[in-house]
């Protein structure tokens, strides 16, 4: 590796001291301009390199950069304050998925699991149950376990977990790479990124963890373990449900008996994953969070936001009780036609995942930065699509509604997201056309 490129590392390596340890979430222009200048650094290593000696170099490396936030406190996510909440609660006998924060606040309950004001002051969504699934819970119980010798140590211990699946996942994207016989260095379209590296590392989400047993998953199932992987496909779900989307693809590759015999597995290691949590109530509040979520939350949106803007007046201030669960309905026609376009390949599966998970996002309500993580992943297995790595970039605008305390979205900057990344996708359509057919 080149001088310049050791030189540049370091630079890089001083963006994330800076957004670990002196970013304010508020301060929107130091966001962009760390994003900025990460995401140039970013484009330089991936297009420069291509050799493979470098190329490792510049994976332990980029997990150097994952390490550097091993002692900081999420900056631009509060999400761990629920996590160290569930995770109290699991460590003291009592099953999160039962309570609502608001409801056992200065209860017995919530002096024995040591739910503190501080702590529920911190939590976002204190009127909801919680809908993080089982492998979650557990980590989160780490968490919960270690907070009481303080919260910077309830925030390491869940942050070790992610990191060393990191490391795992980078593992098995240049297995899988080398299975699809593309080249080594499209790792670095996932290792390097800005957003994987921050989101994940350092604001503690757990795409990274799910997305590592659904590639060992894919992995299995080229290798012919399709039982093996239906077990990991289930982890995977039981850590985000996201993997849901994508069974319906598997039923062409693997046909009718194989498909049903792999549902019934994953469906079965998944049931065992929710034992320690069984309750009779436990899957009713599971759907009314997930009901609530579709039916409420509204954030950084594309098609959502023009329906509303165009059918306002009309359909009311509520309009997403309305649009939401017609959006799910249209996103579930949408995707079953896409995963039964016509299937040749394992490569071609992983294009149709992608595909369809990009119209979830579009026809989503609520997209926070990270969900884009997911596309990250599935873009470095398909040739020529690379809308998820420009979306990556652009999606840290809709970060502006943090910079007042109304957290009020700037329209023109999510227009600016989507119009963008829509363009180039219909660029990269109509230029790859052929390979669809």
């Amino acid at each position: 590796m080149s001088p310049i490129k050791y030189i540049l590392s370091i630079v890089f390596a001083a963006v994330y001291v800076c957004f670990g340890y002196f970013l304010e979430r508020e301060n929107f222009q130091h966001l962009v301009i760390l994003f900025g200048v990460g995401f140039a650094l970013y484009f330089f290593f991936v297009f420069t390199t291509n050799d493979k000696n470098e190329t490792d170099k510049l994976l332990w490396i980029s997990m150097l950069f994952r390490l550097i936030f091993i002692i900081a406190i999420p900056c631009l996510s509060d999400d761990y304050f629920r996590f160290i909440w569930d995770g109290k609660l699991f460590v003291n006998g009592f099953n999160p998925y039962l309570y609502l924060p608001s409801e056992i606040l200065n209860t017995d309950i919530a002096k024995t699991a040591g739910l503190t004001q501080e702590l529920y002051d911190g939590l976002n969504s204190p009127k909801y149950y919680t809908v993080y699934p089982p492998i979650n819970q557990l980590i989160f119980s780490l968490g919960g376990f270690f907070s009481k010798f303080g919260m910077l140590s309830g925030i390491i211990a869940i942050r070790i977990p992610i990191l060393i699946t990191e490391f795992f996942l980078i593992k098995y994207i240049r297995r899988l790479l080398d299975a699809l016989k593309l080249p080594h260095h499209h790792v670095l379209l996932y290792a390097l990124n800005p957003l994987v590296i921050v989101e994940l590392s350092g604001n503690l989400h757990f795409e990274g963890m799910m997305l590592l047993c659904m590639v060992v998953g894919i992995y299995w199932l080229m290798a012919n373990k399709w039982a093996g992987a239906a077990f990991w496909w289930a982890m995977a779900i039981s850590i985000k449900l996201i993997p849901v989307l994508f069974l319906p693809v598997l039923l062409k590759r693997l046909g009718f008996t194989k498909s049903i015999s792999f549902y019934i597995i994953t469906a079965l290691a998944l049931g065992f994953t929710f034992l320690p949590f069984l309750d009779q109530q436990l899957i009713e509040h599971i759907f009314s969070s997930i009901d609530l979520y579709f039916r409420t939350f509204e954030f950084n949106a594309s098609i959502y936001y023009v329906i509303r803007w165009l059918g306002f007046k009309s359909v009311g201030y509520n309009i997403i009780q309305q649009v939401g669960p017609i959006l799910s309905i249209a996103t579930f026609v949408i995707v079953m036609m896409v995963y039964f376009y016509k299937t040749n390949t394992w490569q071609d599966v992983l294009k149709k995942m992608l595909f369809a998970y990009t119209i979830y996002l579009l026809l989503a309500t609520t997209i926070h930065p990270w969900y884009v993580i997911n596309l990250v992943l599935l873009s470095v297995f398909v040739r020529n699509y690379r809308y998820a790595i420009l979306w990556s970039m652009l999606v840290i605008l809709s970060y502006s509604a943090y910079i007042s305390d109304s957290y009020q979205e700037n329209y023109m900057l999510i227009t600016i997201e989507y119009t963008i990344v829509i363009v180039w996708l219909v660029v990269e359509l109509f230029l790859n056309k052929r390979s669809l057919n």
